[in-house]
């Protein structure tokens, strides 16, 4: 699986909105915006984990994913994954130091006891322990500004011209769900954009996220918006936000589970996410 949202990299300016549900082409599409939908199944039920934790913990991050992690001006740790993973530290008692480094070697830094939690980046896997998301990636369609198409069903897309990168998740989810379309592939999301802007292309689809930052970019030049719905496929665009720990280190695993759960319930979460997705355009 690829990284998550590693579209996101190196862009410090957000705009995003999320929201599901209704159906559409086997998938799921928002019907409504909500600025900051719950991610997150609570079972309020759930009795906190009492297992005894270790005082200190040091979380492992990648230096350079913003919005989610990196260094900000000052050179400290900045981004919407640190500031959840500093609160779920302070809901948790614990003392929790950040160890930054490459996206490539946080994975065998966690292995080799370098620290105790990858707190943002890789996607779950069998190797490793993995809290549930606390957030996840979608996708939209970008179209210029007084554009007129009936919806972002296949009948009512059928024929358009539809861009997406060549080789991407957006990629494969068109060819999969607009066949009826003409699908045009591009080799740089730039040069899909700029199509869109200048008439080339009917709609763009494109990660939500990298799509509120063109959106807000001067090559932008103000001509577009989102069209529709953010949507929901697991097996293509839709990928969570995790926190990694070792296979074993269940304890901790599910202390920051609890954590989470707790933090979504407070509000702490949505503060993290108007901190660094300040906005909802679509």
């Amino acid at each position: 699986m690829p990284r998550i949202i590693a579209i996101a990299r190196k862009m410090y300016l957000i705009v995003i909105s999320l929201a599901l549900v209704v159906n559409c082409c086997s998938v799921a599409v928002a019907s409504e915006a909500q600025q900051f939908p719950l991610f997150r199944h609570i079972d309020k039920a759930a009795l906190a984990p009492v297992a005894k934790l270790p005082t200190m913990i040091t979380l492992l991050v990648d230096e350079d994913f913003a919005p989610f992690s990196f260094k900000s001006a000052d050179g400290k740790s900045a981004g919407l994954s640190v500031q959840i993973a500093a609160a779920a530290c302070a809901e948790l008692m614990l003392q929790c130091q950040l160890q930054t480094m490459p996206y490539a070697n946080l994975l065998n830094a966690l292995q080799e006891k370098h620290g105790d939690v990858v707190i943002g980046g890789p996607p779950a896997s069998p190797q490793f322990g993995s809290t549930r998301p606390y957030y996840f990636s979608y996708a939209q369609f970008f179209v210029r500004g007084g554009s007129n198409f009936g919806g972002v069903d296949t009948k009512s897309l059928a024929g358009r011209r539809l861009g997406s990168v060549k080789g991407t998740a957006q990629d494969a989810f068109l060819k999969r769900n607009f066949d009826r379309s003409t699908l045009v592939p591009f080799t740089t999301e730039e040069g899909m954009f700029e199509a869109l802007r200048t008439g080339g292309l009917d709609l763009a689809f494109a990660d939500s996220l990298r799509g509120a930052f063109w959106l807000k970019s001067q090559n932008s030049r103000s001509c577009c918006a989102p069209f529709g719905g953010a949507f929901v496929d697991k097996a293509t665009i839709t990928h969570g936000l995790v926190m990694l720990t070792r296979r074993g280190d269940d304890a901790l695993r599910e202390a920051l589970d609890a954590a989470l759960d707790r933090l979504q319930e407070k509000g702490a979460s949505a503060k993290a996410f108007a901190t660094y997705l300040p906005s909802s355009p679509f």
